[in-house]
């Protein structure tokens, strides 16, 4: 049995006549969500072999990989509170641009932590973007899609999000294999 697919009030599957820029808008903040997703779960896979590394010998790697996470999150709820009134003012399509660069770089910046406290801070920053881009998608979703397209989209753009988490699943089942045939160690 196939399932139909979500129909508007006119029995029309939510997605026709989107225009390009609809299907751009939407495209975009949907990749930034799973990009989101992703990066939040890879960090979780990743924490508690970052903080053995990064402390020194007899810390509790458990214990900083907790405050870590917990730094990570209160940047997420700065950046929904503060990119949501950013994007007001100059625009959301730009701010959201703006969080998706700041948790990329400083994802990426977290690889070249000395410490537990650089390492804290980069995710603390990377939690910002991560909190801007999740209103962010969201509103800009809802406002540039036409009324009868809204529910429906913003539905996908929420069950993409899963897309974001699976694939850290996967990356981390791969680098596991990896590292059990010694390809990497």
């Amino acid at each position: 049995m196939s399932q139909s697919p979500v129909l508007t009030s006119d029995n029309t599957p939510w997605w026709k006549g989107l225009t390009s820029y609809h299907w751009f808008v939407f495209a975009m903040a949907s990749l930034a969500w799973m990009f989101d997703c992703l990066d939040q779960q890879l960090f979780i896979l990743a924490r508690g072999s970052a903080m053995k590394t990064l402390l020194p010998e007899g810390y509790d790697a458990s214990l900083y990989g907790g405050y870590a996470t917990s730094i990570f999150v209160a940047g997420w709820a700065t950046g929904g509170l503060i990119f949501g009134s950013v994007g007001d003012r100059i625009g959301r399509a730009k701010t959201l641009t703006i969080t998706v660069l700041m948790y990329s770089v400083f994802t990426g910046l977290s690889a070249l932590s000395k410490g537990w406290i650089d390492f804290a801070i980069y995710r603390f920053i990377t939690g910002l973007g991560v909190g801007g881009v999740f209103g962010l998608a969201v509103a800009l979703t809802a406002d540039a899609l036409p009324d009868h397209a809204r529910a429906g989209a913003l539905g996908t753009l929420q069950a993409l999000s899963a897309v974001g988490n699976v694939a850290a699943g996967l990356i981390s089942m791969w680098v596991g294999g990896l590292v059990e045939s010694k390809a990497i160690s």
